[in-house]
C-alpha cells in the first residue's frame, strides 16, 4: 500500500516481513527512509514510478538502524548517499551478519555507509527538515527522524501503532529502549511513520500509544 502523507512525503506501506520506506521530496535532496526488503523491490520500483521517479533520483537514504529488512534494497539507488548512526554503520560496513540479523532475510546485500548520524544533526532536504534523535535499545544506533514543523516522527523499529521492537537481539538493550521511549514521549507527534505496521494519526493517540509503550518495555 503506498499514500501521500503530506506535501513532498509519501509512505509506502509494506504487506510482508519487510521495512515499510518513506520518500521525502525536497528541493535539495529527494531521499528515502529505509529501503526495505529485495521481496519489496518490484513493489517500490512500481511506487517510485507513479510519483514519476526513477531509482537515480533518489540522491540520499537514511536508516533508522542496522537490521537487513532496512537496507536490503539500497543497492536500488545508484546515486544515493547511505546514511546512518555510526554505532550501527560500523555493524554494516564490517559486515556483521549477527548485528545485522541477516539470517532472518535471504539474499541480504551490505550496502557502504559514507554519511555518518548523529544527535546534534539536522537534515535540511530543502522545505523538509529532519531533526535526528538518537534513541538506542532496538540497536545500540537506532535513530528517529522529527519533522517538527508537521509533527511527524519516522520511528524506526524504536516505536509502532501499539507496539515496540525487540529488545532481545544482538546489540539491542530494554533499558535504553526504555530511555529512548521516554525521550520520544516529550515530542508533539501528530503522525507516526514507523518501520513496520500501520501510521498513526493524531496527537492525542500518539500520547496514548507511547504512554502504553512505556508500560510494555
Amino acid at each position: 500500500m503506498h499514500c501521500k502523507i503530506s506535501p513532498g512525503i509519501f509512505a509506502f506501506v509494506s504487506e510482508s516481513d519487510g521495512s515499510n520506506c518513506f520518500l521525502l521530496k525536497g528541493k535539495k535532496h529527494i531521499a528515502i527512509v529505509d529501503s526495505s526488503t529485495p521481496g519489496n523491490s518490484q513493489q517500490i520500483l512500481e511506487w517510485l514510478s507513479s510519483l514519476s521517479l526513477k531509482p537515480a533520483d533518489i540522491t540520499l537514504i537514511l536508516h533508522t538502524h542496522c537490521h537487513a529488512d532496512h537496507f536490503g534494497n539500497d543497492s536500488l539507488f545508484p546515486k544515493a548517499k547511505i546514511a546512518m548512526q555510526a554505532n550501527d554503520a560500523s555493524a554494516i560496513n564490517r559486515q556483521d551478519k549477527d548485528v545485522a540479523c541477516t539470517h532472518f532475510f535471504f539474499g541480504t546485500i551490505f550496502p557502504k555507509v559514507t554519511e555518518f548520524l548523529s544527535g546534534k544533526k539536522t537534515i535540511d532536504l530543502g522545505g523538509i527538515k529532519l531533526r535526528v534523535l538518537e534513541t538506542p535499545g532496538h540497536t545500540s544506533g537506532s535513530i528517529c527522524f522529527f519533522e517538527q514543523s508537521k509533527g511527524i516522527l519516522f520511528s524506526g523499529d524504536t516505536l509502532f501503532a501499539g507496539s515496540i521492537g525487540r529488545a532481545d537481539l544482538p546489540g539491542s538493550d530494554a533499558e535504553l529502549l526504555q530511555q529512548s521511549l521516554f525521550s520520544l514521549s516529550r515530542l508533539k507527534i501528530k503522525l507516526l511513520l514507523p518501520g513496520h505496521g500501520e501510521i498513526l494519526k493524531g496527537e492525542k493517540e500518539n500520547k496514548a500509544n507511547i504512554d502504553a509503550a512505556l508500560k510494555i518495555v
